[in-house]
């Protein structure tokens, strides 16, 4: 007598990521209750169980939920043409922060929405969400309501500035542009009293909601503007709820050290550095810097367009790879790469690995897709649960077309989903066994909701970017900078 299972893909072509890495040509995947049950041949699975839904995925590829292990959600709202052509500290004090300090708790969840439509659309079904402005209680409600909508898997990273960084305080004065209500680094610093009991208060309404599917994170948000009670306070409200802690290092020249040692050494110094610490960007860092990484068991979020967007620099991933460093490739903020889409950031990690070390196997297409899958899940703590199609893991499940003309002729199928993918081909998107997306309709927006969205996206970000003061569109076409000497 056949099992009951609640959903059964088949007859597709099964990327598992397990830890054979096997790829099942005629493969099917059985989910019940939430985990994923069975994982075999399409006559296995069919002899075995009986699908409440079944899913056809001949001609298809099924593959795990994609994990995007660093991002800042509700900024979707500051894109399309607000940031751009700034660096970093250009973009973070005339954009980011006085855009920030605009927004209202429903702008919130209108960005968190748009941002969980464009991601799932994409095959996003994990996100760290690095929440600049969670010292707003109504805005972290909002938005960790919104991903309750939605379905989808989030961390809310709740971010906080406790120390003031003098460095940047000049810095601010200099960077600043005529008519933007620029924020002043020491207006984003709060007390360190204040930012752990708003998180505690967000761990014990949030963190295990949906039966796990919501978690919260304390997230330091760099080590210059961190006090060291504040990183001792992280690491240990991590400790005592079985968190992880996420840290902004070395994205920049002006991060890369404090007090006359790497950023990264001065955290080693302090304890900080531990299996619990997701570090995002390390651009910046030595050799040294990288050992001391490995050596602490510190896991990297690699954000290879914004760093280019920004134009920070290249962080030498394939080193740390080749030292054992767990490394998650991701998408930073949706305003400073202007799209949620890891398979196009999967495309920019590789290449720009090849071009730094002037390797063309810096970074395989193999090892690119673990770090958007089982790589990210293990950034994150999370690979026991989500990461790979297991028996017996949490079911967040992908079904690709692979009748797509920049998919033919496919021979190698890492290699197409890295360089010949669009994010498109996403059909169907499970989250803890619950279809969040099929033959790209959004369960959580009907059409006409969608449509409704996009209308109230832009309005909503029109109407920040005029009471933050930032610049809009102004019909002329910019030409490159300053002229070379020829």
């Amino acid at each position: 007598m056949k099992q009951q299972a609640d959903i059964v893909i088949k007859g597709g072509l099964v990327l598992t990521v397990d830890a054979e890495r096997s790829i099942l040509p005629d493969g099917a995947v059985a989910i019940d209750g939430g985990r994923i049950a069975r994982v075999a041949s399409t006559t296995e699975v069919d002899a075995a169980y009986e699908g409440a839904e079944t899913i056809d995925a001949t001609g298809k590829l099924v593959m795990p939920g994609l994990v995007n292990a660093h991002t800042h959600v509700i900024g979707t709202l500051l894109r399309g043409g607000l940031s751009q052509d700034r660096e970093l500290y250009d973009w973070l004090f005339n954009v980011l922060y006085p855009g920030l300090a605009a927004y209202s708790p429903d702008d919130a969840r209108i960005g968190a929405l748009l941002y969980c439509a464009e991601a799932v659309r994409s095959g996003i079904t994990t996100i760290v969400d690095n929440a600049d402005q969670g010292r707003s209680d109504d805005i972290a409600v909002a938005t960790i309501e919104t991903y309750r909508e939605a379905g989808v898997r989030a961390i809310y990273a709740r971010m906080f500035f406790d120390a003031t960084a003098e460095h940047m305080s000049k810095l601010v004065e200099l960077i600043m542009r005529k008519g933007v209500k620029v924020r002043h680094a020491t207006d984003l610093i709060e007390s360190t009293d204040d930012a752990f009991a708003q998180i505690e208060s967000l761990i014990d309404r949030f963190h295990g909601a949906e039966d796990g599917r919501l978690g919260v994170w304390p997230a330091p948000s760099v080590p210059n503007a961190t006090s060291e009670d504040g990183l001792a306070r992280a690491n240990e409200l991590a400790a005592r709820h079985g968190t992880m802690t996420t840290i902004h290092l070395a994205e920049a020249p002006l991060d890369a050290t404090i007090h006359g040692v790497t950023s990264t050494e001065y955290l080693h110094a302090l304890g900080f550095l531990s299996p619990r610490l997701l570090a995002a960007h390390c651009v910046y860092v030595t050799e040294r810097d990288v050992r001391l990484l490995q050596a602490n068991g510190v896991a990297v979020a690699h954000n290879a367009i914004s760093n280019l967007y920004l134009a920070s620099g290249f962080a030498p991933i394939a080193r740390m790879v080749a030292h054992g460093i767990t490394v998650a490739i991701t998408t930073d903020d949706a305003n400073c790469n202007e799209s949620v889409n890891l398979l196009e950031a999967m495309k920019f990690a590789a290449l720009v690995q090849r071009a730094r070390d002037l390797d063309a196997t810096a970074l395989t297409s193999e090892k690119v897709i673990e770090m958007v899958t089982i790589d990210a899940a293990r950034a994150i703590g999370l690979d026991d649960e989500i990461g790979s199609l297991e028996a017996g893991k949490r079911a967040d499940v992908l079904v690709l077309g692979l009748a797509q003309p920049q998919l033919v002729p496919l021979h190698h199928v890492p290699n197409a989903l890295v360089y010949q993918a669009y994010g498109s081909e996403v059909e169907t998107v499970i989250i803890d066994g619950a279809p969040v997306m099929e033959n790209r309709e959004l369960r959580f927006l009907d059409g006409a909701r969608e449509t409704e969205l996009y209308r109230d996206a832009q309005a909503a970000s029109a109407a920040i970017a005029e009471r933050a003061g930032l610049p809009g569109a102004d019909g002329r076409w910019r030409q490159a900078g300053p002229k070379q000497a020829r």
